[in-house]
């Protein structure tokens, strides 16, 4: 009788449970957990990467801009140009900061998405995949731009809370840079940058992971167009 290695069988029952959860999603979710192996330690990115959340935040910007009579964006556009920090988004898009000041649209748009989020589905397979990792004994965390309240209530109306030892989002409204947030977040972990990899779906991702040390996967499903992330990272599963 042939024996297959311990560690063999784990992997082969964690891909037949992929497949079997996700169907079609399979692949994606598959190349995802290859790139984990090994690591202690996962920091997810939160919109766009477990929260799908781009065509609410579409929706959102657009009501913004149709009030000043600013032309609307598409989902093509909006993938090619959002970035952070949001200011050079938001300059993109026609907002005169002369005229408003940049924190009050901030306030305005952030205040609009939270009141619809909860239309929002997770992306698909995001829970199964966290309880999977979870359940193989990973650390896992939270480093988003959205302000730390806003996150939180996100976090809690999904029931996630209880996946990740930290949630860290930032100080304010702004979306400018979660680096130093990301800093506190590898300090407070103390875990080895060198066992932790870094999960997003933007540029800023990559630039957060560089600032940390730690490895970065990228996912082309979020609010970046996935061309744009290839041309800038190795690391892309979409």
């Amino acid at each position: 009788m042939t024996v297959t290695p311990l560690n063999s069988q784990k992997a082969i029952c964690a891909e037949k449970f992929i497949t079997s959860a996700f169907g079609k999603e399979s692949k994606s979710l598959n190349k995802i957990l290859e790139h984990i192996e090994g690591k202690k330690h996962v920091i997810w990115d939160w919109n766009g990467t477990v929260l799908n959340d781009v065509d609410h935040s579409i929706a959102t910007i657009n009501q913004v801009l149709v009030k000043r009579k600013i032309e609307s964006i598409d989902h093509d556009r909006y993938k090619k140009i959002f970035e952070f920090p949001v200011i050079n988004y938001y300059k993109t898009l026609g907002f005169d900061f002369s005229i408003e000041p940049f924190e009050d649209i901030c306030h305005e748009i952030i205040d609009l998405y939270m009141s619809g989020f909860k239309s929002c589905p997770l992306i698909p397979g995001a829970k199964e995949i966290l309880s999977n990792l979870n359940q193989k004994g990973l650390n896992q965390s939270i480093l988003s731009a959205s302000d730390q309240e806003s996150l939180d209530d996100m976090i809690n109306h999904f029931e996630l809370e209880s996946y990740f030892s930290f949630v860290f989002g930032i100080e304010d409204k702004l979306a400018s840079s979660k680096i130093h947030r990301g800093l506190d977040l590898i300090q407070a972990s103390n875990i080895n940058p060198d066992d932790t990899v870094l999960i997003g779906d933007t540029s800023h991702d990559l630039e957060v992971g560089e600032h940390l040390g730690v490895d970065v996967l990228l996912v082309g499903h979020g609010h970046q167009c996935p061309l744009k992330l290839k041309s800038i990272h190795h690391s892309v599963v979409h």
